[in-house]
């Protein structure tokens, strides 16, 4: 891309939004995602335990893990990308809400957090692979 220049730079960042038409689109695969999700498990448990309470890593974290390897998907032009990246995003962000909202007990210590978090991301990790499941319309 360096000695390609302007133009290089722009075809970079058109094709970060924009593939070509005809490179193919996958599905999410399930099991890097899976295994991805349980490693957010693990750092989430982690800043939990292992971080006073006001500090600011905090259970939370785990969903940068998974939003970064779900991004990561989203550049290698998988199947409906950008919606499944967002929904997932918005799933993750409005569970977790709705979970420390609705759910007494759960206020701001770590692992009542990491409660409300654990499931949220395994609920954006679903939405994603699910909606990159999905059948791709043919483009006219």
């Amino acid at each position: 891309m360096a000695d390609k220049g302007r133009y290089g730079f722009v075809q970079s960042v058109r094709r970060f939004f924009w593939l070509p038409r005809d490179m193919p689109r996958r599905p999410a695969p399930v099991m890097p995602l899976v295994r991805v999700w349980l490693f957010g498990l693990a750092v989430g448990a982690f800043f939990a335990v292992f971080t006073p309470d006001d500090e600011a890593l905090t259970p939370w974290a785990m969903t940068v893990v998974v939003g970064v390897a779900a991004l990561d998907d989203v550049i290698k032009g998988v199947r409906h990308r950008w919606p499944a990246f967002l929904t997932a995003w918005v799933v993750c962000w409005g569970l977790a809400w709705l979970l420390s909202a609705v759910v007494p007990g759960l206020d701001d210590a770590h692992w009542d957090e990491f409660a409300a978090f654990a499931p949220a991301t395994a609920a954006s990790v679903a939405t994603f692979v699910g909606i990159t499941r999905l059948p791709q319309q043919p483009r006219l």
